[in-house]
């Protein structure tokens, strides 16, 4: 494969509505089946650290005592009925964007951060497996410059797209040549406003918006401004 250029592209708030999908729409679905919403999200922030997923989420909720296995069969139904299909949550730039680097026949290559099937649930979930190479998954945050480390000997060019500066500043810091870019999903009127609709609505890609950066990274909204 030398002499090639290849990307390497961030899952979460970088090509899946994450915020959108988990703290509006599947809150949303369990708020109804009476879960507090303080409850699920001092429980979320105790399961996140380890790689979250849903099926760990809910057995701390059970060992605590907080929802009864009625409960979680009603939930883990709900989850199935109303979440099968999460190509709604991919951002409208994806497939165009993926299709294009296929019809280049630009390899491309994807990291998830987080529980391996929870993710993968979402990447196949979301029908995006079918575009890439290779998918990595991984428990450890700060873990893409591993596996920059295995393409960047493939490839004589990488592309690295994430929304996450402190992934992008490791990468820079041990391969200066890979070209990154700094994601951000969050329109700039959205940015510390005090609605807090709006803040559930980018909960977590707003925080990774307003990091600070160590690395001049080429900055963007979507992905049609990532040269191919």
């Amino acid at each position: 494969m030398g002499g090639e250029r290849a990307f390497l592209l961030d899952f979460d708030h970088t090509l899946f509505d994450t915020d959108r999908f988990f703290w509006v729409d599947v809150r949303a679905a369990f708020a109804r089946i009476a879960i507090d919403s303080e409850i699920w999200e001092e429980s979320y922030a105790r399961v996140w650290p380890t790689g979250y997923s849903l099926e760990k989420h809910l057995d701390h909720l059970a060992r605590d005592g907080l929802v009864t296995s009625a409960d979680l069969a009603t939930i883990e139904r709900v989850f199935r009925e109303c979440f099968a299909d999460l190509r709604p949550y991919r951002f409208a730039d994806v497939e165009p964007f993926l299709e294009r680097l296929q019809a280049d026949r630009v390899p491309c290559f994807l990291l998830s951060f987080g529980d391996p099937a929870w993710q993968a649930s979402k990447v196949h979930g979301a029908r995006m497996a079918e575009f890439f190479q290779e998918v990595f998954y991984t428990r450890q945050e700060q873990a893409k410059a591993e596996v920059v480390a295995t393409l960047t000997g493939r490839f004589d060019r990488l592309t690295v797209v994430d929304n996450d500066p402190r992934e992008l500043d490791l990468i820079k810091a041990h391969y200066p040549r890979v070209e990154t870019f700094w994601i951000t999903r969050v329109p700039p009127e959205a940015l510390g406003s005090s609605d807090p609709e709006i803040r559930e609505r980018f909960r977590e890609a707003q925080r990774y918006a307003t990091l600070p950066a160590e690395f001049d990274h080429h900055r963007c909204q979507t992905l049609d401004e990532v040269p191919v």
